[in-house]
């Protein structure tokens, strides 16, 4: 009998709950009141999960269909063509044959499912449990299958449920246990691939893994590892070297950014560290590596759970706080001040309830095109921002 995915689950149990009661105990009551022009939000112009922006029922309120979205968590992924959306909560990540330009497209193809209506979880080669994200790169796609504490790289693109290369975090497409070492997994909840590098966001171990080159081979060790100073362990740690729930990362192959979720921070490295334990350079959220508090404002995060960038600017989601940060550049200090925010009033930075669309500051009962509720995960690509707005099961299309 296989392990039950209900392990993997629980011990993300306490975050989930985390996220829920931050929402909770900022939101207030909800409220009917008419919107309020007076707030100035960046307005999405497109959206998947949903058929238009006022709604955000988990599968549209109703079945599993190619429509449809779950709690998204980590990402999209693009080579301009295809594009994927990871859709967490019904095991399956979502395929379209080309960029979707209508509201709530639906999807062409599924990956993790025999039908765009099925929605379990499973451990083989051509299903999935939790997956939590998905990236492309140099023709090749990834998927952080998290409730099989395994990542899965394909050598070619997919347009269907076809199985995929090379498994990592197991020994071969069957299992699914955790583990602590160089070649084992636990929930990993993100991965990328850039300049011919794997990096993977293995959460309950407390590390971020690099693969020094992009594994051809189901079980290859990982070469180095941050957050830890070896294989072996998985201590929650701060400081300079410390990490505490990771979650997103985004990386160009040189440069490495991780969202230390459990820290509210997000951790820079200005060039990939080649060997254990390294230092990050600065952080984003806290005043030095010392710190750990949560906070709303300019330079201050709580639960950020994604990190992207445009090569130049840098993006936040800023989860806990309801919210996306834009930054104009890579940071030289520590504690750098955004410049714009996504899903709060551009205009206040300590704003965080979630869908908030009036000024009276009361949780909505219907969403908008511009507030958000617990965004985790943020992609820029092609001159957009794509926001998955987990607690809406949506993605949505901003300008960058």
């Amino acid at each position: 009998m296989r392990p039950s995915l209900l392990a993997p689950a629980r011990r993300w149990l306490p975050l989930l709950l985390s996220l829920t009661v931050g929402l909770a105990a900022c939101g207030g009551g909800s409220s009917d009141d008419d919107d309020d022009d007076s707030i100035d939000f960046i307005t999405a112009f497109g959206v998947l999960g949903q058929s238009n922006y006022t709604s955000g029922s988990a599968n549209r309120g109703s079945t599993v269909s190619a429509a449809g979205l779950a709690q998204p968590l980590g990402s999209i992924a693009s080579n301009g063509q295809l594009f994927y959306v990871a859709d967490y909560g019904n095991h399956r990540v979502l395929g379209y044959n080309a960029i979707p330009s209508s509201l709530g497209a639906a999807a062409d193809f599924v990956i993790g499912q025999t039908t765009a209506t099925s929605n379990s979880p499973g451990t083989g080669a051509t299903q999935l449990a939790l997956p939590a994200s998905v990236a492309v790169a140099d023709g090749k796609m990834v998927v952080a299958d998290a409730g099989n504490n395994r990542v899965l790289i394909w050598n070619t693109l997919p347009t269907g449920n076809t199985a995929p290369d090379v498994v990592l975090g197991q020994g071969d497409f069957t299992g699914s246990d955790p583990g602590t070492a160089a070649d084992k997994l636990s929930f990993p909840i993100f991965a990328a691939i850039a300049n011919n590098k794997l990096f993977v966001s293995d959460q309950n171990n407390n590390r971020v893994l690099i693969w020094n080159t992009v594994p051809t081979v189901s079980g290859t060790a990982a070469d180095v590892v941050l957050g830890q100073q070896g294989f072996t362990t998985a201590t929650p740690n701060d400081e300079e070297d410390g990490l505490n729930i990771p979650a997103g990362l985004w990386t160009d192959g040189f440069r490495l950014m991780v969202a230390d979720s459990g820290n509210n921070r997000v951790m820079f490295y200005s060039q990939v560290p080649r060997v254990n334990g390294a230092d990050a350079t600065f952080v984003i959220g806290q005043t030095d590596f010392s710190r750990v508090t949560a906070g709303v404002g300019q330079t201050a995060l709580r639960t950020p759970y994604g990190v992207a960038s445009d090569g130049t600017r840098i993006y936040i989601a800023d989860s806990g706080n309801n919210r996306v940060l834009k930054f104009d550049a890579f940071p030289i200090a520590n504690a750098p001040s955004a410049v714009d925010v996504y899903g709060q009033d551009r205009d206040d930075f300590t704003a965080r309830t979630a869908n908030v669309d009036d000024e009276d500051e009361d949780s909505d009962s219907e969403t908008a095109n511009g507030p958000l509720s617990s965004p985790t995960g943020v992609t820029f690509f092609n001159g957009v921002l794509y926001v998955l707005d987990r607690n809406n099961h949506r993605v949505l299309f901003f300008p960058g």
